[in-house]
């Protein structure tokens, strides 16, 4: 758990192969689910596939196209006071870390235009017609995914980014329109660079928790 970390340069010329990613989806099954609801599915692009949306993601970024995921944004300004002040927090760090033109030009817009340079990446969905509590599933099997690709010696990328088009993942990944392209996940083996170095802080214990007795 504390040697994954959320990697943004992937060595593109390292595959995984198709048996190492069905490993992953089979450990992934261990999350906990509502009432065993199992309301989450993965949509998994690599090697052609995954090349399409790229290419397709970046024409959407260059010709500008308004973002438009299936879950809303929310401006910084709208969340609520403990956990904005947590996002400054990182944001402060990024400029900090991000010292030169160089890093910042690649971080934003080159790596995330190209998807962090993934060999692959996983589409989390669910159905239009979930209620809150699936949305807690979907997190609990994310998570238990990525940690289960780090088991392995994969590294991943959980990132609004690569569902920022939808409607272009659903077309290439042939995904219903009944189900909502809630997260996508990028897998991969990090890229030689520092930039990769990069480390979110976490905030105190005690700013989180609370223990009686």
């Amino acid at each position: 758990m504390k040697s994954r970390h959320s990697t943004r340069y992937f060595d593109k010329n390292k595959t995984i192969s198709e048996d190492v990613l069905i490993k992953i989806m089979t450990l992934a099954q261990c999350a906990p689910s509502w009432v065993d609801s199992q309301p989450c599915k993965v949509y998994i692009a690599f090697g052609e596939t995954l090349e399409k949306i790229r290419t397709k993601h970046r024409e959407n970024v260059e010709r500008q196209i308004k973002s438009n995921p299936d879950w809303a944004t929310t401006y910084r300004k709208d969340w609520a006071d403990f956990p904005r002040k947590h996002m400054a927090r990182h944001n402060e760090d990024k400029k900090k870390f991000l010292n030169t033109d160089e890093l910042w030009n690649l971080w934003r817009p080159g790596l995330q235009t190209r998807l962090f340079d993934a060999p692959a990446i996983c589409y989390l969905t669910l159905p239009k017609n979930s209620n809150q509590w699936s949305v807690y599933d979907l997190g609990a099997f994310g998570q238990t995914l990525m940690l289960a690709a780090k088991y392995l010696g994969i590294d991943s990328m959980p990132a609004y980014e690569i569902v920022r088009y939808p409607e272009s993942v659903r077309k290439i990944m042939h995904i219903p329109e009944d189900e909502w392209v809630a997260m996508g996940i990028g897998l991969g083996y990090r890229a030689d660079h520092m930039i990769d170095d990069f480390r979110s802080h976490r905030i105190a214990l005690n700013d989180f928790l609370k223990i009686e007795k």
